[in-house]
């Protein structure tokens, strides 16, 4: 679904941030602080740690906080750069050898980075496999006469041995930009084989541009009507970019100068708020939920307050699509991954049921992640899966609470009383007679003073203790502290 564009970019909350937004509506969000750099596309001089048989894979010191993974399946012969290697079912590999890898996946929790040797450096045209001979074009160029003049132009281009995908940009492309861009892919690889010669493991040999330029050099298509930057620094950093890689679109790249802060009038954050709230309300009425697990994400689509149709099944095919655009809306803005299950409302029409599958399928076109669709089920469950790279947007700007411990419910007040009167009764013997002081959380102490004053009161008679009752601000929810005056 193709639709105009605008890139903007904003140094104004001290980090990096990026807003995509297609027609008026914001569709993609990133964001880079100083310590979340991205490691995906870093190239590494690696040490084999150790090999691990039943993950078919090995576990490679990059000089990061994790030893990243490396799948045998990933490793061409060339990855060692310095000798010939026999493979038998996969290739051999040692503790203790260097070997050429790339960083494919974010570590995520407990895990280090996902890597591959098949190493490769992307451009905005073209991305550079130095390690694989073969041609590829995306499948979003549908146009097969384009597709040949592509491909024969790159033949003329790359040099025996070298691989390269030709990218979703480079539809309608002059010769000269990809001879441009391949050449300057060409040199960065150069360099980085004299940086592997020098240099001892582990150590990063190649680093991807600054936070700007990849995202102009992913996001910047022929819909793009503008590029803003609130900022000089970034400003001169993306016009020395498109100046030597994509000189036509300089005119695009605009410096914001306004009173508001740029974000505050495109009104992201405000867009941002609605997206990432557990309840989505639909213009008719109607809401999806979305809850986010670490195996799964689980959507519902709910009629709501959207009862003014009579007849039932166009009620729910018209929530339903209208729930589907939201939904590909809120995958992409969260950069929702993995499996994905999608509960829409029961449709009895089949042509119904097809129609919300291609309305969703249909907005998530412009998605550069990769999407799997299952066929959706007579209970209305479509499964999908989405392609996970980095972490998801909620994991950069939500911490898991430190009081619930992200299951988002505490225990109630009654359980919490019920379990500190337990352990006074249990103290019964040493306490008969003493001052007792009790420190509970504010939560508590409005429960204790005002629904459960007169079982307190029970519980002081039947101690025969003198109780001070005081709340503190430092305590959980349903925390609470005994202390015996001696």
């Amino acid at each position: 679904m193709k639709m105009s564009s605008k890139i903007c970019f904003s140094s104004y909350y001290h980090d990096n941030r990026c807003a995509l937004f297609e027609g008026e509506r914001l569709s993609e969000f990133y964001i880079e602080g100083p310590n979340t750099k991205s490691e995906v596309g870093q190239i590494y001089k690696g040490r084999v740690e150790n090999i691990v048989k039943g993950l078919r894979g090995a576990f490679v010191n990059l000089g990061l906080k994790k030893n990243g993974f490396l799948p045998l399946a990933e490793i061409p012969d060339e990855a060692f750069l310095e000798r010939e290697e026999v493979k038998e079912e996969g290739l051999t590999l040692s503790p203790g050898e260097e070997i050429l890898c790339q960083v494919v996946k974010e570590p995520m929790g407990d895990k280090g980075s996902r890597l591959t040797s098949y190493v490769h450096i992307p451009g905005h045209y073209l991305v550079y496999f130095p390690t694989i001979d073969r041609i590829g074009i995306s499948q979003k160029i549908k146009e097969k006469k384009e597709r040949l003049r592509l491909r024969d132009l790159v033949r003329r281009i790359k040099k025996p041995g070298i691989g390269l995908i030709i990218r979703t940009a480079a539809q309608f492309a002059k010769e000269e930009d990809l001879r441009r861009e391949y050449l300057l892919l060409e040199k960065a690889y150069e360099r980085v084989k004299e940086r592997w010669e020098k240099t001892k493991a582990p150590a990063r040999l190649y680093e991807e541009p600054p936070f700007p330029i990849r995202m102009v050099r992913e996001l910047l298509n022929p819909q793009t009507e503008v590029i803003y930057c609130d900022d000089r620094e970034t400003y001169n950093l993306l016009l020395s970019y498109l100046k030597e890689i994509i000189p036509h679109a300089v005119p695009l790249l605009k410096l914001y100068e306004g009173e508001k802060p740029i974000f505050e009038k495109m009104r992201v954050e405000e867009e941002l708020k609605r997206v990432l709230e557990r309840k989505i309300w639909l213009k008719s009425g109607g809401f999806i939920t979305i809850d986010q697990t670490e195996a799964v994400v689980a959507i519902d689509v709910n009629t709501g307050r959207f009862a003014r149709e009579e007849n039932p099944e166009t009620l729910i095919l018209q929530t339903n699509l209208e729930a589907a655009s939201e939904i590909a809306r809120a995958i992409r803005l969260r950069d929702l991954s993995g499996l994905i299950i999608i509960d829409f409302i029961d449709m009895r029409e089949p042509k119904n049921v097809e129609r919300v599958v291609e309305e969703l399928k249909l907005c998530l076109e412009n998605d550069r992640a990769k999407s799997d669709f299952a066929r959706i089920s007579r209970f209305g469950i479509l499964e999908m899966t989405r392609e996970k790279i980095r972490p998801s947007l909620s994991d950069s700007l939500f911490e898991i609470c430190p009081t619930c411990n992200g299951r988002g419910r505490i225990p109630n007040r009654y359980e919490a009383v019920i379990k500190l009167k337990n352990q006074l009764l249990a103290k019964d013997e040493t306490i008969k007679g003493k001052k007792v002081k009790v420190v509970v959380s504010h939560f508590l102490y409005k429960y204790l003073t005002e629904e459960w004053e007169e079982d307190l009161e029970k519980l002081i008679k039947r101690l025969k203790i003198a109780l001070e009752l005081k709340s503190a601000s430092d305590l959980p929810p349903s925390g609470f502290k005994i202390m015996v005056e001696s």
